[in-house]
């Protein structure tokens, strides 16, 4: 009977007898090579294979609105996922700057916030910022250069918060012709810690009025 922690190993028999001759012969380095090789293959095989696979025959179009229905708002992580699932979940993924700037968020790093800002390429943006969602020293940054360079490409602008640096932030003069595609403004309980409330400037709040 076989021990408890006995292994029950299997000679690859698929392999040719050339080939495991050239193992057994083969150094450390020699076989280190022989393993990046066989990873490299698995790796194309397993890409070749999903090829087949029903989702990766579905029409582009079909898959962008999976993509649109399974990634969150203001969340890449998705995103990322899918698109290393295979070379043309990427193409699709890589080209659909609808997807990542529904993704923006204030909160990624500044270096990952600036490429998925890239990503939206020119579409207008929704910009979403809550200092109660805000879990990183990110947020504020973002914001800025948000505000700072891509004012223009805003559609929807909702804030929400408190703290010296949105006065600052808001506190720019903005005028309608700085935000051309601005539908919607949403602005929350906005207070700084000096005199309880933001310097707002009327130019900002009346951009939408009739």
């Amino acid at each position: 009977m076989e021990g408890l922690y006995d292994i029950t190993t299997y000679s690859p028999v698929t392999l040719s007898e050339e080939f495991l001759w050239m193992i057994s012969v083969a150094d450390l380095e020699e076989l280190d090579e022989i393993l990046w090789q066989l990873h490299s293959a698995i790796v194309y095989a397993s890409q070749w294979r999903n090829d087949f696979a029903l989702a990766a025959r579905l029409p582009g179009d079909v898959l962008l609105l999976i993509f649109e229905h399974a990634s969150p708002d203001r969340d890449t992580h998705m995103l990322r996922t899918l698109s290393q699932v295979c070379c043309r979940w990427w193409s699709i993924i890589i080209q659909a700057p609808l997807l990542w700037c529904k993704a923006l968020n204030l909160a990624d790093r500044s270096t990952w916030f600036a490429e998925v800002l890239r990503q939206t390429q020119a579409v207008p943006l929704e910009v979403f910022f809550d200092t109660t969602e805000d879990y990183t020293s990110y947020t504020i940054p973002n914001l800025t250069t948000v505000m700072a360079n891509n004012l223009q490409r805003c559609a929807s602008l909702h804030i929400e918060g408190y703290g010296d640096d949105i006065e600052e932030i808001l506190g720019s003069d903005i005028t309608a012709d700085e935000v051309p595609l601005l539908l919607q403004l949403s602005i929350h309980n906005i207070s700084c810690f000096h005199d309880g409330e933001a310097n707002i400037l009327d130019s900002l709040l009346s951009i939408l009025a009739p």
